[in-house]
């Protein structure tokens, strides 16, 4: 197991719903052990098994919710 932390700069997180929303959609993924979304730094930390998840797929499932990563 290699565990990872990253940061995204997410666009559009202004409410607890939509940080709720990129949470939820995230912490299904395997490999993923936890989420903490800032919603007045617009960021998202994600702490991840690289081994199991890649960041692309993390990337990916943020923009698919309408979410545009800077």
């Amino acid at each position: 197991m290699s565990v990872q932390n990253k940061t995204f700069n997410v666009e559009g997180i202004s409410s607890a719903e939509a940080a709720e929303l990129v949470k939820s959609s995230l912490m299904v993924l395997n490999g993923v052990f936890d989420v903490i979304v800032d919603i007045n730094a617009r960021r998202v930390a994600v702490e991840y098994d690289d081994e199991r998840l890649s960041y692309e797929i993390i990337r990916e499932t943020i923009e698919d919710k309408g979410f545009k990563i800077k």
